[in-house]
C-alpha cells in the first residue's frame, strides 16, 4: 500500500517530531467484495452499485454498507452465486489504510478524519483539535482534510491512491482532481519547515499529476480549455442536464425517449441532444435514472423548449430534474 518513498517518510515523522497528512479518496475498508472462485461481486439491492467493507475492530461484526442508500448486511460466509468460501475485499479506503499504519508504524499515533468518525456534533472540531495539539503523527482522511488546515508542524502529505480522482466519466474529472491534489499538497510546509509531497499513482505521466507536480497551474488551465473549446463545454458552450427517476423503470424510460422526440422538434440548431441514456447509476435507493443532456454550440440560451411542457410529459410517479451547466453528470 505504501511505497518505499512514503515509507521512508512516515519513519521520519517520529524522529523529527513532525505531523503529516494521508489522503485517500475513499472511505470504509474496501471498496468492494468478490469471490475468488466465480467473481461474483457483492452489491446493494437497492442501488447498481457494490457494497463496501466496513471495519470497527477485531472481533467486531462485519458489515457490508452502501455508500449511497445507507444499507447494511453482515458480510457474507460463502458466495451467495456459488457457495466458495474464498471471498475477498478489494480497493483501499480510509480503515484499511489505518489498519496498515498500525501494522506496519506501531510508533505513530494516527486519528481517521472522514464522514464515518465525524456524525457526532462536535467531532470535527474535537479531532482536528486533537491534532493541531499534537496528540497524534498522523490525519488520515477523505476530502474533508484537503481544505482549510493551517498547522505548521503538518511537513509531510501522502496521497495514496491519486488515480481513484482522475478516471472518472465527467468532463470536470480532470479539473475536480487538479484542485483536490493542489489543495492537499498546500496542507504540508506551511511553517518555516519546507514541506514534502508524495503522490501514490500508476499514471505518473497523466496531465494532472504533472501540473501538480510542477505547480504549473497556467499549462493546465490552457490545455482544459482548449478541450473544452474543441467540445463546446462551457464556459464555451452550455448545458442542460435533464434528469428524470422513478420506482418504475418502464416510465423513467418511456418519460425519457418521450422527452427526448419532443427536444428535437422544439429546440433550435444551436442545440445537440445527447441521449436518453441510463445515469451511471442506473439506479439508487430504488429509483431508476435516466437522463438527457441537452448541448448547445454557442453561449446561448435560446431556442430552448418550453420545460412546463416538458414536465407535463412525465408519465405518472416520474420525477424531473433540470440542472443547468451541472457540476455532476451522473
Amino acid at each position: 500500500m505504501f511505497s518505499y518513498s512514503l515509507q521512508n517518510a512516515l519513519k521520519n515523522l517520529k524522529e523529527k517530531q513532525k505531523q503529516g497528512i494521508l489522503f485517500i479518496p475513499r472511505r470504509g475498508h474496501s471498496t468492494f467484495v468478490s469471490c475468488r472462485s466465480c467473481g461474483y461481486v457483492v452489491e446493494c439491492p437497492h442501488c447498481d452499485v457494490s457494497l463496501s467493507y466496513h471495519y470497527t475492530h477485531e472481533g467486531a461484526t462485519e458489515l457490508l454498507r452502501c455508500h449511497y442508500c445507507n444499507f447494511s448486511q453482515l458480510h457474507p460466509k460463502q458466495c451467495p452465486e456459488c457457495g466458495s468460501p474464498y471471498l475477498k475485499c478489494f480497493g483501499n479506503g480510509t480503515q484499511k489504510v489505518m489498519l496498515e499504519l498500525e501494522k506496519n508504524f506501531p510508533e505513530l499515533t494516527c486519528i481517521r478524519f472522514d464522514s464515518d468518525t465525524t456524525r457526532q456534533k462536535g467531532a470535527h472540531r474535537h479531532l482536528l483539535g486533537k491534532f493541531a495539539r499534537g496528540e497524534a503523527d498522523l490525519l488520515v482522511g477523505t476530502q474533508m482534510l484537503t481544505k482549510g488546515l493551517d498547522l505548521e508542524q503538518v511537513t509531510l502529505v501522502g496521497v495514496v491512491a491519486a488515480d481513484g480522482l482522475l478516471h472518472l466519466s465527467d468532463y470536470r474529472a480532470s479539473e475536480r482532481g487538479f484542485q483536490t491534489l493542489t489543495q492537499v499538497a498546500g496542507r504540508a510546509g506551511r511553517g518555516d519547515e519546507p514541506g514534502k509531497v508524495i503522490i501514490q499513482t500508476y499514471s505518473p505521466d497523466h496531465p494532472v499529476i504533472q501540473a501538480v507536480k510542477t505547480h504549473d497551474y497556467l499549462t493546465f488551465v490552457n490545455r482544459e480549455l482548449e478541450k473544452r473549446l474543441e467540445l463546446n463545454y462551457p464556459p464555451y458552450g452550455r448545458l442542460i442536464l435533464l434528469g428524470f427517476s422513478g420506482f418504475e423503470e418502464t416510465n423513467v424510460h418511456k418519460t425519457a425517449e418521450k422527452v427526448a422526440d419532443f427536444c428535437i422538434e422544439k429546440v433550435g440548431e444551436n442545440w445537440q441532444i445527447l441521449g436518453p441514456a441510463p445515469a451511471s447509476i442506473m439506479r439508487i435507493a430504488n429509483r431508476y435514472r435516466w437522463q438527457i443532456l441537452l448541448k448547445s454550440e454557442g453561449n446561448s440560451a435560446q431556442n430552448l423548449p418550453n420545460f412546463t411542457e416538458i414536465k407535463s410529459l412525465c408519465l405518472n410517479g416520474v420525477s424531473l430534474n433540470i440542472d443547468v451547466d451541472p457540476l455532476n453528470i451522473n
